[in-house]
């Protein structure tokens, strides 16, 4: 994307030099009272400018640095949320980060996808098919699947998938799992009528 660049004080001032003909000296004298009109001008045309530049700069969100801007970019976008619950205590490069993954999320549909948003948050992944697994001979461990609705099964594979608490246990204990940040994520995005498996590797 092309950036808007303002343009200098003796830029504007030379500018509006030029529209006036060219018989008048005046409008190239330092000294004179026209010189400095234009000036004066030239210096308002300039500020102009550079509100247009910063504008430009913060409504695109690979430069944006401004708190402001980057808080009506996650609102954009549904932050915080229960995926990327922290943005306050964040700098301006991870709460920009934060706010391209929901982007790419938003048109995340095929298996390429979903692998590709994993990347992103710097974890690797397979996905394998429901229908792959509803006929023997089964791979261990398998996981006993219709083949009615298993073309709406995807079973994602890879590590750190969930935090989960693995023995020795505390007593008294409950074998569960926390979901994870990519869990989550692919909660939100996954087509309504799909059913996701995580399998940590």
């Amino acid at each position: 994307m092309t950036e808007f660049k303002a343009h200098t004080r003796q830029e504007h001032q030379r500018a509006l030099a030029q529209y006036l003909p060219g018989g008048i000296n005046a409008k190239v004298k330092s000294s004179s009272n026209l010189f400095k009109l234009l000036d004066g001008l030239g210096g308002e045309l300039t500020r102009i400018d550079e509100i247009f530049q910063d504008v430009f700069k913060q409504l695109n969100i690979l430069t944006t640095d401004n708190v402001e801007y980057m808080s009506l970019w996650e609102g954009l976008v549904g932050l915080p949320d229960d995926v990327f619950p922290q943005t306050d205590s964040l700098t301006i490069v991870e709460r920009r980060e934060q706010v391209l993954l929901k982007l790419r999320g938003l048109g995340a549909l095929t298996e390429q996808d979903f692998i590709d948003l994993a990347a992103l948050l710097g974890i690797v992944i397979t996905i394998e098919h429901g229908i792959n697994n509803t006929y023997p001979p089964y791979s261990v461990p398998f996981y006993p699947i219709s083949e009615f609705g298993a073309r709406f099964i995807m079973i994602v594979k890879g590590s750190g998938l969930f935090t989960a608490a693995y023995p020795p246990y505390d007593v008294p204990f409950l074998p569960a799992s926390n979901n994870s940040q990519i869990t989550k994520l692919f909660e939100k995005l996954k087509p309504s009528m799909t059913t996701i498996l995580f399998i940590n590797n």
